[in-house]
């Protein structure tokens, strides 16, 4: 029992970290099952850790040798060819605060009222960390407005009208993505670093930046699994298929409704995960398809192979709780939920691709 300020300031610092530390495993678990993307990225093994580093850095191909054909008398010849290369991602830092202050140590100070007071304070956390994380992760804006969140979707599958500048519109507000700063450090104007792309309407020569689908798409309403299948095909080059498609509601239900009499009821360990979890999911070609409201109003398809998709983290900076800090001349204290992490990061985004529509 804590007979002075000081001593209970203590007992209820040490009785936050203790209890952070208690729930940690499930509150973590509950953070990675609380969107789809997230989930998918558990469940198929994306979450790679990493224990320090100035960097996160993966090699990259992207050269080759050519054969040659000889016969008796033939010359050969030979060449050093540059085949490798390296991406890099800057470490990205993120973290909720716990607020405390005197007036409430001092209320809830109680056994019972004191693990209340606790458990609300840190679920107030968690809630926050689940709703920001989801957030970043399906943000839909230009990297150079965000620079300090974390990799999201857009930083490895990026679209065509994302890029207007590129089309000879004249706009310079999302020309990042071209210069090459936002996957990996490498250029996207290289074409082996691009992602495949269509637009509904798109002329394959306005885009400069993504591998282009080699028909444009019809409004979703009217085209939707042709569009679908084509440009399925399309990112899988008859060699690695995507296995998660991702959209928004509008589109999921289109989706939903054109196959509600044909849909064979297949279903995964990661689909039947997400159905346990409350995720709606269906498939398309055996890849899982879902949605997110954070893709509300994009009218864009993400159609992703997991297999080259990782989320890297550093395990001793994940979900981990600080000292309680006093603010200055006044009452109050407060404590950090911290992680640091790559957000999203791929090393072959030839394997991804983004179905745009406009209408």
């Amino acid at each position: 029992m804590a007979t002075t300020l000081p001593e209970l300031t203590r007992t209820i610092d040490d009785d936050f970290l203790n209890t952070w530390y208690e729930v940690r495993p499930d509150a973590k678990d509950n953070i990675l099952e609380s969107n789809v993307l997230l989930l998918a990225l558990k469940e198929h093994g994306c979450l790679t850790p990493q224990v320090g580093g100035t960097y996160v850095t993966r090699s990259v191909s992207f050269g080759t040798k050519n054969k040659q054909n000889f016969q008796k008398g033939t010359v050969l010849t030979q060449s050093e060819t540059d085949i490798d290369t390296m991406a890099r991602w800057d470490w990205k830092y993120f973290a909720v605060d716990v607020n405390r202050s005197l007036v409430d140590d001092s209320k809830n100070s109680g056994k019972f009222k004191r693990r209340d007071y606790i458990a609300r304070r840190l679920e107030r956390a968690k809630d926050s960390l689940e709703q920001d994380i989801e957030t970043d992760l399906f943000r839909y804006d230009a990297y150079a407005a965000a620079p300090k969140n974390m990799n999201g979707l857009l930083d490895i599958a990026v679209g065509i009208t994302v890029n207007t500048v590129l089309k000879g519109s004249g706009a310079a507000d999302y020309d990042t993505y071209a210069s090459g700063t936002s996957n990996g450090n490498i250029n996207r104007t290289n074409t082996w670093w691009r992602n495949w792309a269509s637009e509904d309407g798109q002329d394959s020569t306005e885009s400069v930046v993504n591998k282009l689908a080699a028909d444009p798409v019809s409004p979703y309403s009217l085209n939707l699994l042709p569009d679908m299948r084509h440009f399925f095909n399309m990112v899988s080059a008859n060699q690695e298929s995507p296995n998660l498609i991702l959209c928004d509601q509008s589109i999921f239900e289109a989706y939903e409704d054109e196959v509600a009499d044909k849909q064979q009821i297949v279903r995964t360990s990661f689909d039947k995960k997400a159905a346990d979890l409350g995720f709606e999911t269906l498939t398309f070609k055996g890849a899982t398809m879902s949605y997110s409201s954070k893709l509300a109003g994009s009218m864009n398809m993400f159609f992703l192979n997991l297999n080259h998709i990782e989320l890297v983290y550093n395990p001793n900076v994940w979900f981990d709780m600080t000292n309680w800090k006093e603010t200055a001349n006044q009452f109050e204290r407060v404590a950090y939920i911290s992680c640091m992490t790559t957000g999203l990061i791929t090393d072959q985004p030839r394997r991804h691709g983004v179905l745009e529509y406009t209408s």
